[in-house]
């Protein structure tokens, strides 16, 4: 938002961008640092490393990946899409580009806000909802294009993704056993986010395209809840979560 409006296009285009990534760099050294400091829990310790921990996902935990995989789903598809909502709101409703930073900003500190609360008193409890109320949430800023109007549907959609994704990191701690753990919790979410949440922005943008609805980024949002939403009652029936 800072460089949006503090630069030219031209000067955005050619060097500006580099500068959130740069400061996107020092998540790096600060994790690191993190992890050195903190001491291993007593179930590791208890269990001890696993000799071939990839070997045991695909080989014997590969139902385990699959549906943590699909869990993950509908968390980075719908953070993706508040990261669209800029493209959408100059696109789409023809607002200023300050105007999507502005609404995207604000969604990402409620997000910061609200995610641990939900997390603390949710570790234990799992749910999920499929929200098909962003339809009429799209429909509403389509129809009263506006900072307000755009600010309180990605608030909207960043609160409802807050109180899925504060209890996600818990249920797929819980989905593989202590020796797979941080193998398993890290593949199932990286093969999740480069295909529904990368492409989250692509699907989006070629929905509206092709059927010239500016409500068509809701359906992707609703076929990745839904999508979650199966994965998440296969892990109850199966693992009795």
């Amino acid at each position: 938002m800072l460089l949006t409006t503090s630069m030219s296009a031209a000067d955005l285009q050619a060097w500006g961008w580099r500068i959130p990534f740069g400061f996107g760099l020092l998540i790096g050294p600060v994790g690191y640092y993190i992890r050195n400091g903190l001491g291993e829990t007593p179930d590791f310790i208890k269990a001890g490393s696993a000799q071939a921990p990839l070997r045991e996902l695909f080989t014997h935990q590969w139902d385990r990946l699959i549906l943590t995989s699909g869990a993950v789903i509908a968390s980075t598809s719908w953070q993706y899409m508040l990261v669209y909502m800029p493209t959408y709101a100059i696109r789409e409703l023809h607002l200023p580009q300050s105007a999507g930073f502005i609404a995207a900003v604000v969604a990402a500190a409620l997000q910061t806000l609200v995610v641990p609360f939900v997390g603390i008193p949710g570790h234990d409890r799992r749910g999920a909802s499929v929200r098909a109320d962003v339809l009429p949430a799209f429909a509403l800023v389509g129809a009263h294009a506006s900072l307000a109007v755009l600010i309180a549907v990605v608030c909207w959609i960043g609160l409802l993704k807050s109180f899925y994704s504060g209890a996600l990191p818990s249920l797929m701690a819980k989905i593989f056993p202590v020796k797979t753990r941080v193998s398993g919790m890290s593949l199932s979410y990286n093969i999740s986010v480069p295909i529904f949440g990368g492409f989250a922005p692509f699907f989006a943008q070629s929905l509206i395209d092709m059927t010239g609805s500016k409500l068509a980024p809701s359906y992707y949002m609703i076929a990745t809840a839904l999508l979650s939403l199966a994965a998440l009652s296969a892990l109850r029936r199966k693992y009795r979560m």
